[in-house]
């Protein structure tokens, strides 16, 4: 019985060491690696099934780590190229754009980033240099501030039109030979692998961005191209519609300035002065207009008026409309007449549209004005002793909607009164109240103001939104030879 306890008590000591502690730590492992440890492992030395099941599950956890770095990196990735969606491309802006896209790659994906700009990007007319020099460093950044990089501003040679990795800068001498010194102070500085990526947008280049990566010891691979080239092309679009936006405004804002009038000759007893400043917004650019013209008898035809609508269509209706009032000037007709017929003029266009007039005959002989409105903000006065006001006006309909009778008064004018025209750009702002801005403008038209030219900057200086939210006619008058107080 003694031999037959010892045998069973032996085989239980070796059932518990072979299979039972192992079957314990291999669930004190599982419970581990259930709760997310992924670096936990079993041992595999044991005999039998207890080894094969170490075998098994190291290779399970093996794979579910590997799984879960594979997420990880996928949701990085991501997230980066979800945020580069929302962050690059805010304004219309290039040199703003290529800001965004350092600071979107900056140090999430690369360690210093630079982003180079072809002239005709940005709008620069300038020769080559004598080493091709071909584009131009607008943004630069990264985790330190002393990189051995080109500064923003420095001319550059756009040396690359396809994207390329180089992931250890140390072996590649390729790279080494072709940019000599330059390459050892990088690699000096730390600098070990690197991404160029071109900004291509309806097959043009625009220009090429570099991803270093210094810091970060990992390298780039094939993987980190593709979101580098995948970033680029959003930016490079983005630079595009900016291009063509400033191109837009520039054509605007040029067909606008040919149609205004160069030079103004008023009749003798009157003195003018006048101000256009553009919308800074492309699209904003739109129709305003001013004109001064002589009539019979020393009578002067004073206008402002402002096209509803934007961009090139507006400044073309802009220049039919002041060439017709113009045209109609001449026949002497009373204000209200003068746009009913302009009212008339609008509704033959090719393309309908809407616009606010203000027109005014002045009378120097009979010291004496007449005015009629067409849905244009009402001109302001300054009498010889400094008091300033609004005319009351019937405020009339806007041009172009048709069967709209039009009212003209009559205001008499002391000699030395100050006329004051301007279009809604100049009172409207939209953080203040219309009424609040109206006052603003009369309270500096109060008082003395011996040149008109003076009091057309102050009132540009005090009343321009910075930016100009929208386009800015002024045009000032002094009638009559009387010298305010």
């Amino acid at each position: 019985l003694t031999g037959s306890m010892l045998l069973i008590a032996g085989f239980a000591g070796y059932v518990i060491r072979a299979v039972v502690w192992p079957v314990r730590k291999a669930a004190g492992v599982a419970s581990r690696l259930a709760g997310g440890d992924l670096t936990v492992r079993m041992s595999e030395s044991g005999r039998g099934e207890i080894g094969q099941l170490g075998t098994a599950f190291n290779t399970m956890a093996r794979s579910l780590g590997e799984s879960r770095e594979q997420a990880r990196s996928a949701h990085d990735r991501l997230g980066l190229l979800y945020e580069a969606s929302i962050a690059i491309g805010t304004t219309l802006d290039a040199r703003q754009t290529a800001q965004e896209l350092v600071r979107v790659l900056v140090p999430r994906f690369a360690d210093f980033v630079t982003v180079d700009l072809a002239l005709p990007v940005l709008l620069v007319d300038e020769p080559l240099d004598e080493h091709g020099a071909c584009a131009r460093r607008v943004a630069l950044g990264g985790v330190r501030d002393d990189p051995p990089l080109d500064p923003v501003g420095s001319r550059i040679a756009l040396a690359t039109a396809t994207a390329a990795v180089v992931p250890d800068l140390h072996t590649s001498w390729a790279w080494q030979a072709r940019h000599g010194r330059q390459a050892r102070r990088l690699l000096e500085y730390g600098m070990h692998s690197l991404i160029t990526a071109p900004l291509y947008s309806r097959r043009t280049l625009l220009g090429t961005v570099g991803l270093w990566r210094a810091d970060n010891p990992g390298p780039f691979a094939e993987h980190d191209l593709s979101d580098a080239g995948e970033i680029a092309a959003k930016a490079a679009s983005a630079i595009d519609n900016a291009l063509s936006y400033a191109r837009e405004h520039d054509t605007a804002l040029t067909l606008q300035r040919s149609m205004l009038p160069h030079s103004l000759s008023p009749p003798d007893g009157i003195e003018i002065a006048h101000r256009y400043l553009p919308a800074s917004d492309a699209g904003e650019v739109g129709g305003d207009w001013y004109d001064v013209a002589a009539m019979t008898s020393g009578r002067a035809a004073l206008s402002i008026g402002d096209v509803m609508g934007h961009g090139i269509p507006a400044a073309a209706v802009m220049g039919q409309m002041r060439s017709a009032l113009r045209a109609l000037a001449r026949l002497d007709l009373a204000p209200d007449q003068l746009l009913h017929q302009l009212d008339q003029t609008m509704q033959d266009l090719d393309s309908p549209i809407l616009a606010t007039c203000l027109y005014g005959v002045c009378d120097t002989a009979a010291n004496l004005c007449r005015f009629a409105r067409a849905g244009h903000p009402p001109p302001a006065l300054i009498t010889p002793d400094g008091t300033a006001r609004l005319v009351d006006l019937p405020s009339g309909a806007p041009l172009g909607i048709g069967g709209i009778s039009y009212t003209t008064t009559e205001i008499p004018l002391a000699p030395g009164t100050v006329l004051v025209f301007y279009t809604d750009g100049l009172v409207e702002a939209r953080e203040y109240d219309l009424d609040e801005r109206l006052d603003e403008l009369t309270r500096l038209l109060a008082g003395a103001h011996p040149s008109l030219e003076e009091l057309a900057d102050t009132l540009v200086d005090r009343l321009a939104p910075a930016p100009a939210q929208d386009d800015i006619a002024l045009l000032i008058a002094r009638v009559g030879t009387a010298t305010p107080r």
